[in-house]
């Protein structure tokens, strides 16, 4: 019996390697001789292909943790019709690890990454779509496919299986704030009056500027070390390169550091954890409220959009540098913490981006550009800092 139990594996391994053999043929351009080898594996029941399938995928998957992937990730630079397998994939291969980091789990748990089958994946996942079981390994197939040629990223967190320091205290936004500024961007976002939304935008904001420097002078009473936690941002898709700048806006109004990958769509952030946070809230919200802007308006060349972007995030950048002019005057309590939370980003964003470039955007429509400006004037971003900290 020992000996049929290894033959079998042994089996599995050499239609695992044909499965992936098949995403790197077809990788290169050769369909047709990527479908043959798809047929071979396929011949060998759903059981033994099933099984080939899921070690191929979770030998590939395992591979993009090593090289500085997060699930979240992963779903995002995935295309769409594959993210459900892949969604299964990440479920199996984590399921393995008794130690990950939080960060991993609410990711795991933000996707959807549970197993919902029993036995062999595969059959169930083909039965569920409908799938002969050839069109289900060719989908296998394309998913390795898409996998493999994602590049190496910088770390953020942990690996799965690797120790990570466990918080004794609590970092980040307070779910009950949370939920209040959630609440708000919502139906700023949802109502169609421009006043309503500003007055809306205007009170989220200010609620999260309060309770950042609230935090930030508890920390300098108690001389709390600081740290930099690093966050990435995907950007959908088109005009990732205007959207990036106006993460880079905020971004910079709120103390944190940004770089954008143009190949990838992301932007990764470098800051306090409470910071990045209230980046990536303020920033999906603006650019919802400015594609609400762009949808209202006559003119919707790519030209004319592409402009009304980068200069929507022209405006929000000088609004922002004078807001954070008039806060300058603020508690005087925050100056030596907010120094070192400063240094400690300085240091963690130096270490992941030696050599970091700053690339600029032009623009074609002067139309465009002025509505931009017009649509950022509008959108009322000054936190009102001197009031919150004063």
């Amino acid at each position: 019996m020992r000996t049929h139990d290894r033959e079998t594996r042994g089996s599995v391994a050499v239609l695992a390697a044909r499965l992936t053999e098949a995403a790197a043929v077809r990788s290169r351009g050769a369909p047709r001789a990527a479908s043959a080898y798809v047929r071979d594996v396929a011949a060998n029941g759903p059981e033994q292909a099933g099984a080939a399938a899921a070690s191929a995928l979770e030998h590939t998957v395992e591979l993009l943790w090593r090289r500085g992937w997060l699930p979240a990730d992963v779903v995002a630079a995935t295309p769409r019709g594959l993210s459900s397998l892949l969604v299964d994939t990440v479920a199996a291969q984590t399921a393995r690890y008794r130690q990950l980091h939080p960060r991993w789990r609410q990711q795991l748990t933000e996707i959807g990454a549970e197993i919902w089958w029993t036995g062999v994946h595969l059959p169930q996942w083909s039965r569920s779509k409908r799938l002969p079981l050839v069109d289900a390994l060719t989908k296998v197939v394309d998913l390795i496919a898409a996998l493999m040629v994602l590049p190496q990223l910088p770390h953020l967190v942990p690996e799965p299986g690797e120790p990570f320091v466990r918080e004794t205290t609590p970092s980040g936004v307070d779910a009950r704030v949370l939920i209040k500024v959630r609440g708000l961007l919502a139906k700023a976002e949802s109502t169609a009056f421009p006043e309503e939304a500003e007055a809306l935008s205007a009170k989220a904001q200010e609620l999260m500027a309060r309770y950042a420097f609230e935090q930030a002078v508890v920390e300098g009473i108690d001389d709390r070390p600081q740290d930099a936690a690093a966050h990435r941002l995907w950007l959908d898709a088109p005009y990732q390169g205007p959207k990036a700048q106006l993460v880079d806006v905020v971004a910079g109004a709120n103390r944190c550091r940004a770089v954008f990958y143009p190949k990838l769509g992301c932007v990764v952030l470098v800051g306090h954890e409470t910071d990045v946070e209230i980046v990536t809230m303020l920033t999906r919200s603006l650019q919802v409220q400015a594609e609400h802007a762009l949808a209202g308006s006559p003119s919707r060349g790519r030209a004319y959009r592409h402009s009304f972007l980068v200069a929507y995030a022209h405006r929000i950048r000088e609004r922002l540098a004078a807001a954070g002019a008039q806060a300058a005057s603020g508690d005087t309590r925050l100056v030596p913490v907010l120094a070192r939370r400063d240094a400690a980003v300085t240091a963690r964003f130096e270490a992941m981006f030696p050599g970091v470039r700053v690339r600029r955007s032009s623009v074609s429509s002067a139309a465009g550009w002025g509505a931009g400006l017009l649509a950022a004037d509008r959108a009322d971003l000054q936190p009102g800092r001197r009031r919150i900290a004063g």
